[in-house]
């Protein structure tokens, strides 16, 4: 069953003026109650190609909390595609996300983190081709050039103008696929994880191979250095992790404007974007437009963390 999902529910919406800079929402986590965010747009052209091919199930991999998987989970369940994820580590036994994907019909196994360093490993992947005939292999997180073209239709979709779209990063995939776009304003990407300063070379290498791709002439790498911002600052120790100071700032921002922030990327963006509109980053007047891109099914496994450390949850119920 070929399956399609209407991104129209992803509507923009004004959040607040934050010292005369206004902040704006583009509503991703609204497109689909599990496939939502971003990870519909990654995945559609990806869907597709399976689809045009001749596959049978699609493997992908990730980590124990996966919003990717927990998408592809569920994309398998309503498109009855049978689905395959090899997990990174040895904390997938207790794992709501794990639970979810599951229930989906899912198959999974937790594999090595040395072995899971093999992802990309052309040998690895035709040994896994090789077990498994028919076998559509989706890169970490969903990204490729097929994801830049999903994630470049946010773009069309705008109603309002920008001076500036801000978003989370873990792989860069969904910056890539706005900067793609010939119309995009600036973009100003905050990354989830330490040490992000891989993001900026990342993203130019899916730009070419998207450019390659589809025949279309480069980005001038002096435009791509005016349009594109990288913001390091904000990790809050590393990629999935938070601290108290994290938590109370999403149950606040939940109290004040009813907003659900998952606690990988969109807290850590959000939080990011208002201390610097805060230094100055931004002139009063600027329209900024947030890009919320879901993973709410996060909080559940970090709430479980953090209850064993006897700690504030994200409450928002």
């Amino acid at each position: 069953m070929e399956l399609s999902i209407n991104t129209l529910n992803s509507k923009e919406e004004f959040l607040l003026n934050h010292h005369g800079v206004d902040v704006f929402l583009k509503r991703d986590d609204q497109i689909h109650p599990e496939i939502s965010g971003n990870k519909w747009r990654k995945l559609k052209y990806h869907l597709e190609k399976f689809y045009l091919g001749d596959y049978r199930q699609i493997l992908s991999f990730g980590g124990a909390f996966s919003n990717h998987l927990a998408a592809l989970a569920a994309l398998g369940k309503l498109a009855e595609i049978p689905t395959y994820a090899m997990v990174r580590g040895e904390e997938a036994g207790d794992s709501p996300t794990l639970e979810y994907c599951s229930a989906q019909g899912m198959e999974w196994e937790a594999i090595s983190r040395k072995d899971y360093s093999l992802k990309e490993n052309p040998e690895f992947l035709e040994a896994l081709q090789e077990l498994r005939p028919g076998l559509y292999i989706l890169p970490e997180g969903g990204k490729g050039v097929p994801a830049l073209k999903g994630c470049a239709e946010i773009i069309d979709e705008l109603e309002g103008t920008y001076d500036c779209i801000a978003l989370a990063a873990g792989t860069g995939t969904t910056a890539a696929g706005l900067l793609a776009h010939p119309k995009a304003p600036k973009i100003r990407v905050y990354a989830a994880l330490k040490g992000g300063s891989f993001l900026k070379p990342a993203i130019a290498q899916y730009l070419q191979e998207y450019q390659s791709e589809y025949g279309l002439a480069p980005i001038p790498r002096d435009l791509l250095i005016r349009k594109l911002d990288l913001v390091t600052d904000y990790h809050f120790g590393g990629f999935a992790k938070i601290n108290q100071e994290l938590v109370q700032f999403m149950n606040e921002t939940y109290r004040k404007y009813q907003l659900k922030l998952d606690p990988v990327y969109t807290s850590k963006l959000l939080f990011g974007l208002l201390k610097d509109i805060e230094a100055g980053h931004f002139k009063a007047g600027s329209r900024v437009l947030v890009l919320h891109s879901g993973g709410l099914q996060g909080i559940a496994g970090m709430n479980r963390r953090l209850a064993k450390k006897s700690e504030e949850l994200i409450a928002y119920d």
